[in-house]
């Protein structure tokens, strides 16, 4: 009786329907071989669920299975991760044949331990009377893909203890053991047992050990092995070294991509592939894509999506959707990978596009495009999106627990901290990441009484407190004037090791210049090794707001003669120095090398300081010439700045001539304020009365202190 009808859900499986009907239509369709033949064809061709349902058939109809069926069914569940199908033929076995042979045993080892269930699988490899290389290396190879690399190597000593000899899948399973661990002096150890037997001229044994030594970083060891004989022929072997070396040394594997050109060779796609991964130059890469072209590769999903992350790195968002809307076929990494590109460069809408014909190509977002998309909620006006992302996240996995610290950033950059809070407390375990996602979400928010009452929930709760959060909370406290938690901070950057950290030490430098420690801020500045310009600008504008004049303009030619480059900000500060103490001709001279010798444009801010620095001298009228000689605009600040300087020196003329360009620019309250002062100084109640008039309905913003 011929097989029923099965249910093709491929070209492929359909192919494979009419060579299973050619082969009943010649042969016994209850001979054991005829069965045995069509499933064994259908886990070689991809198609394991046509293979278990043939299996169903053959055990329902008149035809006995054997060994050999047995293990090509549990083949066809190991292939599709099948677990309970794969149980159901164990228990088939065991009630039909109980006494299987190995070829059956290491079948169950290999479909239990591809389904990730290592326990039963060695239930069944200790229980096998009789065990050969193949169970041994089955077993092993199963612990190296559940990531536990040292009990493959305990198994492996345990099958060098019985005496049975490794082949060359035991050799490369095991070496990627050791790459997993960084387990060199075993990795040297399986070299060795390789030197004494003749894998050692396999090209696949050859592949494993070059890619493991690169994994060390032992380039030198790894290029030994590739430069013995057998090896510079074989383009695998190229892929591999090329691979291991472009993690490691971009130069290098170049010249070696030129050195297999020069014999002959062409590279594969994997080694295009690891160049591109570490290609920074959109020169070089340009080049490299074009002999990606002429090779045929560039449309295949591996060097595809490659080339695509190369030219998002080198900030051509442009060229890398081109490279990624040209690829004939996409997987998941490739479209997480554009997804990220585009929310990287700040192209939110692009991202959201992206993420979303993701998901109605059949893609389901993991971990990482989650991650990816949610990265590219970063203003108010992209909430709405994150919250279908939200959404959909909820109705894929039923819960968002192990993305919720990327849910809590979200929320936060677009000013929802209420609803990032509700997640936060929603969620039972949280970890350190969690944490500290509230606590910045709290402080970039403004809310600076809530991120210091969580942080203080986060040490009572005994999480470890890292030098992102340390640094976060002392730049808070330097904000919002709360000192008192430095000392014990700085206690506990020193006990943990982390204030070695830029970050940590210069927001120690902040807080302390801050509250006008400036012994303790400096303190802190001479402890750290490679000061960076955020630190140089801490230490030189806490000079400046504290009178140091002096001190600030020698830390920034000290800062200049190390070779740190000034930039707008620290140059605002050192301009400032000079005005607080009248330095004028000094200020004058490091304004007017901004450009010359800094190559620094100068700025409305940088103006505004040098406007200050001659109102402050009482030099009014060189002010006034400053400000008509600007190449901008002057703006708020600038006037009143140079009202201010009337007030201090009781220039009315010049302070109405001021107050007219304020009204023109219909600006705020405390210049007409301030212009009402020096009237009143000078005695003209009139107009000040007129200026009080003119300020009704204007509102004021009061004052606050934290006394």
């Amino acid at each position: 009786m011929p097989p029923r009808l099965l249910r093709s859900s491929t070209p492929l499986a359909a192919a494979h329907l009419c060579a299973l009907s050619a082969v009943f239509a010649d042969g016994d369709p209850s001979s054991a071989v005829c069965w045995n033949a069509a499933v064994s064809g259908a886990v070689r061709n991809g198609e394991g669920g046509l293979a278990v349902e043939m299996f169903r058939d053959m055990v329902w109809g008149s035809c006995e299975p054997n060994s050999f069926t047995y293990s090509g069914a549990l083949s066809a569940c190991a292939a599709g991760e099948e677990l309970s199908v794969g149980r159901a033929v164990h228990g088939l076995v065991l009630r039909r044949d109980p006494e299987y042979d190995v070829f059956v045993g290491t079948s169950l080892v290999n479909m239990y331990s591809k389904c990730g269930d290592m326990g039963a699988a060695m239930r069944e490899f200790w229980r096998m009377p009789v065990r050969n290389v193949v169970s041994w290396t089955t077993a092993i190879a199963g612990f190296v893909q559940d990531d536990e690399p040292v009990s493959a190597m305990l198994l492996l000593r345990e099958m060098v203890r019985n005496g049975v000899a490794i082949n060359k899948y035991t050799a490369t399973s095991i070496l990627l053991a050791c790459a997993q661990m960084s387990m060199v002096r075993e990795a040297s150890q399986i070299h060795g047992m390789v030197l004494k037997t003749e894998m050692y001229l396999d090209c696949v044994v050859k592949e494993a050990l070059i890619s493991t030594y690169t994994n060390f970083g032992f380039i030198e060891l790894s290029e030994k092995v590739f430069e013995e004989a057998g090896t510079v022929s074989n383009r695998s072997i190229w892929s591999a070294f090329i691979s291991g070396v472009s993690n490691h040394s971009l130069l290098r594997s170049v010249q070696l991509l030129r050195r297999m050109f020069h014999q002959g060779l062409r590279p594969n796609d994997k080694c295009y592939a690891s160049v591109f991964s570490s290609v920074n130059s959109i020169e070089f890469g340009g080049q490299l894509h074009s002999s990606a072209i002429k090779e045929g590769f560039i449309h295949g999903i591996l060097v595809g999506s490659a080339l695509s992350t190369m030219y998002s790195r080198c900030d051509n968002v442009q060229d890398s959707y081109k490279v990624f809307e040209e690829m004939q076929e996409r997987d998941g990494v490739s479209w997480t990978a554009m997804v990220a590109g585009f929310a990287t460069h700040g192209h939110s809408v692009e991202a959201f596009l992206t993420f979303r014909n993701m998901i109605l190509d059949g893609f389901k977002p993991d971990h990482v495009s989650l991650t990816a998309i949610l990265s590219a909620c970063n203003r108010p006006e992209c909430l709405l999106k994150g919250k279908e992302v939200h959404g959909h996240t909820l109705r894929v996995y039923g819960e968002t627990t192990f993305i919720n610290d990327c849910f809590i950033s979200m929320y936060s950059k677009c000013q929802g901290v209420q609803t990032a809070r509700r997640i936060f407390d929603a969620t039972p375990c949280k970890d350190q990441v969690m944490w500290s996602s509230m606590i910045s979400g709290y402080a970039t928010n403004g809310c600076g009484e809530e991120a210091i009452s969580l942080f203080q929930l986060m040490v009572a709760a005994s999480i470890r407190i890292d030098s992102y959060i340390c640094s976060s909370i002392l730049s808070l406290c330097a904000d919002i004037a709360r000192p008192f938690y430095c000392k014990p901070l700085h206690g506990y950057a020193i006990k943990a090791g982390i204030l070695s950290d830029q970050s940590v030490s210069s927001s120690l430098v902040k807080v302390y210049s801050r509250s006008g420690n400036m012994d303790d801020s400096r303190k802190v500045f001479d402890e750290i090794s490679v000061p960076d310009l955020v630190a140089w600008t801490t230490i030189i504008d806490g000079y400046a707001q504290h009178g140091s004049s002096q001190n600030a303009l020698a830390m920034f030619d000290l800062m200049v003669q190390l070779g740190v480059r000034p930039d707008t900000v620290v140059l605002v500060s050192v301009l400032s120095a000079c005005s607080r103490n009248g330095l004028v001709e000094q200020g004058f001279n490091y304004f007017n090398s901004m450009r010359t010798a800094y190559g620094v444009e100068p700025e409305l801010q940088h103006y505004c300081c040098m406007v200050d620095l001659l109102g402050r001298s009482g030099r009014l009228a060189e002010a006034k010439y400053f400000v008509d000689s600007m190449p901008m605009k002057p703006d708020l600040m600038v006037w009143s700045t140079l009202l201010a300087a009337c007030r201090v020196h009781d220039d009315t003329v010049l302070g109405r001539f001021v107050e007219n360009k304020i009204r023109e620019g219909n600006y705020d309250s405390g210049s007409f304020a301030t212009l009402s002062n020096i009237l009143a100084n000078s005695g003209d109640w009139e107009e000040v009365a007129r200026i009080r008039k003119t300020m009704k309905g204007v509102n004021k913003e009061p004052g606050w202190s934290m006394v």
